[in-house]
């Protein structure tokens, strides 16, 4: 039997799947086919519409969008079968979707028994108008996952339940206030997943759930989580932040990533500190010394990374409150390091001694950025490595200060930066290691 007939003969349902995961346009276009084809797009469990990738190139203008609107009626009205996802995308600041027709689209979506719905805006930044959700979001009761983007959900219909099924929830720039997210929360009785993004007008944000496992938000000043079983829990622009009772502050301009296991205890966390566009001196900003202070409280973190931008920042600070020495005292459990950015360079201004008082055992693998190339963090890296005979892998990591050019001034500076590299490698290589199997490992495109 030929490719061509094996294929002629799956069933409908399965031709269908296979049509909901090309383009829309394409799909439609399948009908020419033969007289079987000609309505099996009708029959898709999945429909996905953007205008601009179902017009690529054609000029997004308001005429051409009632064109695309009644494209997008007409298949949802010749559609035959029960829908498990219907996606509305926007990836042009000019044109919107009309709002009656995104309700009426919405209304069929909640007929059809729609599991995961997305009304979502890929514009950069919000419209001047937040809309009022459609009504019939409200009574999708089968709901597995919902994207949702600039809409207001500062209350909801008298009559709504909730979203019973609900599993997955994406918002973004989604007005909320503090007591709408509480209600909303409470509504979604099985949320294991939610993220808010873009300017919510949060301020104070209180998140209970006893399902909840995956958290990710933004832009609020206050946020208390309690949540038994959470295993992450990622954010920014965050200033006071508590997690199942314990307290992380200063937060403000942090980028952070945390991870626990089943029982709520912390294993992983991740902190990008930078000021993001802002290069003055901002107060609250996290310091070296801060993080020092936030992470000794984990006596249990198995990984830890850290990356500190921009330290011109930090200038006003006199010194380190917690060495970092003390850092291993305060985190015996710990796997993995990695200090990355000038993180290194911070942790470096009290004396280094040649070794720990008492080695570090359960250390395994280290990475660090060297940014200076200067006797300090030389003297940091030697201390790790008779400080560790556990240690498996130190990866070095050399920032890249140079761009290929035919000028001869960057020329001469791509010379004298490999030379700094091949310096600081060989004084790292000479290095004492208290393990046998501690392997050096340099990320660096000028060393081979």
């Amino acid at each position: 039997m030929s490719a061509h007939d094996a294929f002629c003969t799956l069933p409908d349902s399965l031709v269908a799947l296979i049509l909901s995961k090309m383009p829309i346009k394409d799909a439609v276009k399948s009908c020419v086919l033969s007289k079987r084809w000609r309505f099996l797009y009708t029959q898709m469990p999945q429909l996905t519409f953007d205008p601009y990738e179902m017009f690529f190139g054609t000029s997004l203008n308001p005429l051409f969008m009632s064109r695309v609107e009644n494209i997008i009626s007409n298949i949802l009205l010749l559609h035959s079968r029960n829908l498990e996802g219907f996606h509305l995308h926007n990836n042009n600041t000019r044109v919107n979707f009309n709002r009656e027709n995104v309700c009426k689209w919405v209304g069929y979506a909640s007929r059809c028994n729609v599991q995961h719905l997305t009304l979502y805006d890929h514009t950069t930044f919000p419209s001047a108008l937040i809309e009022i959700p459609p009504t019939a979001l409200f009574s999708c009761s089968r709901l597995i996952t919902l994207y949702l983007a600039k809409y207001d959900l500062t209350n909801f219909p008298i009559d709504f339940v909730g979203f019973p099924h609900l599993l997955t929830c994406h918002l973004r720039y989604v007005q909320l206030t503090d007591g709408s997210l509480v209600s909303f929360i409470s509504l979604c009785p099985r949320l294991q997943k939610l993220e808010i993004r873009g300017d919510s007008g949060l301020g104070n944000a209180v998140i209970f759930s006893s399902t909840l496992e995956h958290l990710s938000m933004e832009r609020v000043k206050s946020l208390s989580v309690n949540c038994p079983n959470l295993r992450t829990v990622a954010g920014e622009w965050i200033e006071d932040l508590s997690v199942n009772g314990v307290r992380l502050y200063e937060l403000s301009y942090a980028i952070f990533h945390l991870e626990m296991d089943s029982g709520g205890t912390l294993r992983t966390l991740d902190l990008n500190c930078s000021p993001a566009m802002n290069f003055g001196g901002i107060p609250g900003i996290v310091s070296a010394s801060r993080v020092l202070q936030i992470v000794g409280n984990f006596h249990s973190l198995k990984k830890l990374d850290i990356h500190l931008r921009y330290p011109w920042v930090f200038k006003r600070e006199a010194g380190m409150n917690v060495p970092l020495l003390d850092l291993f005292h305060r985190l015996p459990n710990l796997h993995t390091l990695s200090m990355l950015g000038y993180f290194l360079q911070e942790a470096a201004r009290d004396p280094i001694p040649d070794c720990l008082a008492s080695p570090h055992v359960n250390l395994k693998k280290i990475c660090v950025e060297i940014v200076e190339f200067d006797e300090k963090e030389v003297a940091v890296i030697s201390c790790l490595l008779q400080s560790t005979p556990s240690l498996e892998a130190l990866e070095i990591k050399v920032p890249d200060e140079w761009d290929e050019s035919e000028s001869e001034s960057e020329y001469d500076y791509e010379g004298e930066y490999e030379g700094q590299c091949l310096k600081l490698f060989k004084d790292i290589m000479y290095l004492r290691r208290a393990s046998s199997l501690a392997r050096i490992i340099v990320l660096d495109k000028c060393s081979k």
